[in-house]
């Protein structure tokens, strides 16, 4: 969200009623509560739409999207054929570790333009407890592992 928002992008996102702090904190536009409200009915015109729950929530996904917009899912590739695909694109992504995005991503943070939110530091010798809290809590931020000489 930060590094849309770095670019121009006007933003909007969904979470529970206790994340929403959180996304404003991320600097969203909008922040809208999946609980009670349903992000189509708000959201129409979209250039791209960043999937990261699947099932339902992407195939609904499709109908906030304006023509030519595009629908990006981190689990699976997006239904072509979906009654609302028509005149956008869908597409799967999956991150790849880049020396240059990397580069451009620590100028942001060292420029004060992004924010690293941690929710927790474990040592390394903690890594199982990292996992395990990870699987357990809705975490806000990153789990760091502290590597030491």
């Amino acid at each position: 969200m930060q590094f849309a928002k770095v670019k121009g992008a006007e933003v909007y996102a969904t979470a529970s009623t206790e994340s929403l702090p959180f996304l404003n904190d991320l600097g969203v536009d909008r922040a809208i509560d999946y609980k009670t409200e349903r992000f189509e009915a708000i959201c129409k015109d979209f250039d791209l739409v960043i999937d990261l729950i699947g099932g339902d929530t992407q195939a609904r996904s499709w109908q906030v999207l304006g023509e030519g917009g595009r629908l990006v899912s981190t689990l699976t590739m997006p239904d072509a054929h979906h009654p609302q695909a028509a005149g956008k694109t869908g597409t799967r992504f999956t991150a790849a570790p880049r020396g240059d995005e990397l580069a451009e991503i620590a100028g942001l943070i060292e420029a004060g333009n992004v924010q690293v939110f941690i929710a927790k530091v474990f040592e390394l010798n903690e890594a199982e407890q990292a996992l395990d809290f990870l699987a357990g809590e809705h975490v806000h931020g990153k789990v760091v592992l502290r590597v030491r000489e």
